[in-house]
């Protein structure tokens, strides 16, 4: 039976309760799934793939990450996805270089310190009502806080306390979010599998399930999942998984985040998903 290492932190070393639906799918395609904490000791040779699944503290550690994942370059041993895509992907700055290419992100500022910062002049200059600030290097809402003018001054004396010296972005305030939801579009091998939708709970901005958000599993319109696919396919890598999370914006596809890391991939919804998953990692094995 071949090993598939799936990488995660220490919190979910008995892996996250969403991958816990793949051990039986992948034990009958004779594939073992073993949990493997990605700052701990490692016996890189006894695997015959990693998989990022779960690794969801990184960006309280960053430097640790950086240095372990030029330690990865040197293994031998089949990564997904590749080690230059999570190296990208895990700072929210390349949300600037898909808009350089052209397509629709959330309209973002990015800043290397919340020194320049004015909250109060970004929304009269950008004329936003309402926006949202958070690090580039963050996850699961992570001092992710939404401002307008009844809370802007309260928030701006705090901003050194939340982010210190670290790099943040500052996005327009996605209404659709409140009103419709945060569609999350999963894709394997660049091929479109299925959606989820997640809304907040009533008086919350922020979808996680964690901080009550739920979620559906409609179809999108078909042109909202080739806009999507269009945008994965700008990148020339490899991409075993991804999840392209999104608003509709005047009808077409505005994309908030593309995760590329390891990203929660809704196996609990069903087989599609689960076996959507299994036949991307046996194709590479």
């Amino acid at each position: 039976m071949k090993k598939i290492g799936f990488i995660t932190c220490q919190e979910y070393s008995a892996l996250a309760s969403d991958e816990q639906y793949l051990i039986g799918p992948f034990k009958v395609a004779g594939l073992e799934i073993i949990p493997i904490i990605w700052d701990e000791p490692i016996n890189y040779e006894a695997f015959d793939m990693f998989l990022f699944r779960s690794a969801w503290d990184y960006h309280q550690k960053t430097v640790a990450f950086e240095t372990w994942l030029t330690q990865l370059k040197k293994i031998k041993t089949p990564i997904y996805n590749p080690i230059s895509i999570i190296e990208e992907n895990y700072d929210k700055r390349y949300l600037k270089k898909l808009e350089d290419k052209g397509f629709q992100i959330i309209p973002t500022l990015f800043f290397d310190n919340v020194d320049p910062i004015n909250l109060t002049q970004i929304m009269e200059t950008q004329q936003w009502e309402k926006g949202v600030i958070k690090p580039v290097i963050s996850m699961s809402a992570y001092h992710t806080y939404s401002f307008d003018k009844n809370n802007c001054q309260a928030l701006q004396t705090q901003l050194v306390n939340y982010y210190g010296d670290t790099k943040v972005m500052v996005q327009k305030f996605a209404k659709e979010i409140i009103t419709e939801g945060e569609w999350s579009l999963v894709f394997y091998d660049k091929q479109y599998c299925m959606t989820a939708l997640k809304t907040p709970k009533k008086g919350e901005f922020r979808v996680q399930s964690e901080l009550g958000g739920s979620i559906t599993y409609p179809e999108p319109p078909t042109h909202i999942i080739a806009e999507a696919k269009a945008i994965l396919d700008s990148y020339e890598e490899e991409i075993l998984y991804a999840r392209m999370d999104g608003i509709i914006h005047n009808g077409h596809f505005q994309l908030m985040e593309a995760e590329l890391i390891d990203p929660e991939l809704y196996f609990r919804a069903g087989e599609k998903g689960q076996q959507g998953f299994l036949e991307a990692v046996l194709s590479r094995l």
